[in-house]
């Protein structure tokens, strides 16, 4: 019993876990994409909101690098989310069995 009541404890915490990253995976894309939308408003107020004079040269790429400890923390954030899910997934298994 003992066992099983530990199983069921570990199930509970990695549920918690996946509901965490998930978070955390949904708030680094809604920043990266607001970043985005942010750097491409102030390049078109820059050219006096011509959109059809629009030319992305090498100098303004790297004013995105500023997006990038996003981008790793996204990463960082999937990778946890699918540790815990494969641990879920083990805990469930070892569930069932029993």
């Amino acid at each position: 019993m003992a066992k099983k009541s530990e199983i069921k404890k570990n199930i509970k915490f990695y549920k918690k876990e996946l509901e965490k990253w998930e978070l955390r995976i949904l708030i680094s894309l809604v920043l990266i994409f607001l970043g985005i939308t942010v750097f491409y408003l102030f390049y078109l107020r820059a050219n006096n909101w011509d959109i059809t004079n629009i030319d992305f040269g090498t100098l303004e790429l790297p004013k995105l690098s500023l997006l990038t400890p996003l981008v790793f923390c996204l990463g960082f954030s999937a990778r946890q989310f699918n540790y815990y899910k494969k641990q879920l997934d083990l805990y469930k298994l070892k569930y069932t069995e029993l």
